[in-house]
């Protein structure tokens, strides 16, 4: 299976336009992370400490672009359709195609929290993964303080596979526990 045939550049829901990035996000990449840095350092280190200029987020798009051309993953901005407003990330990656299975990581900037734009992003990307590209399983990594992704991994119907304990280092340099849950083609079926 060839990951640039079958990952769409484009996805559309009622409220959100989930796009790849192109190196003219830039200007928003930077944006978002600098409006949500230091809750980035906890949990998505690498984009917090990896865009730290307009030129940084620039080079960060390349790197997407690379990721996604060799189907080593699969990066996608979330922006508002109504503004066109940069409000999250959402990304497949860690894509083994033999399974296939992938895992998927997100964030939502805070001012756009609690208002179900994580929920429709997700649905839209496993719809996509386990749907139309039959991925076998998707699986999420959550610290335990991100007490709202764990209640959505529980709401989307992932299934929680156990604790890894001080299995993450964020960008503070503290050892974190993660939780894995994984949502199977059949679960979500």
């Amino acid at each position: 299976m060839s990951s640039a045939a079958v990952f769409p550049e484009l996805l559309e829901t009622e409220r959100l336009t989930v796009r790849r990035y192109t190196p003219a996000d830039a200007n928003s990449i930077f944006e978002l992370v600098e409006k949500n840095r230091d809750r980035l350092l906890e949990a998505f280190p690498g984009i917090a400490k990896d865009v730290s200029t307009v030129e940084a987020a620039k080079s960060f798009t390349l790197g997407k672009t690379e990721e996604w051309t060799v189907g080593k993953g699969h990066c996608y901005g979330i922006w508002l359709r109504s503004s066109q407003r940069q409000i999250g990330q959402i990304q497949v990656k860690n894509i083994v195609w033999d399974v296939p299975s992938a895992e998927l990581s997100y964030f939502i900037g805070s001012s756009f929290q609690s208002q179900g734009f994580a929920t429709e992003a997700i649905r839209a990307v496993l719809a996509l993964t386990l749907n139309r590209l039959e991925f076998t399983r998707i699986f999420v990594r959550i610290v335990p303080t991100n007490h709202e992704s764990l209640k959505l991994a529980t709401k989307l119907g992932f299934q929680h596979e156990g604790l890894h304990r001080s299995a993450f280092r964020c960008g503070r340099g503290n050892l974190h526990d993660v939780h894995y849950f994984s949502l199977l083609r059949d679960d979500y079926r």
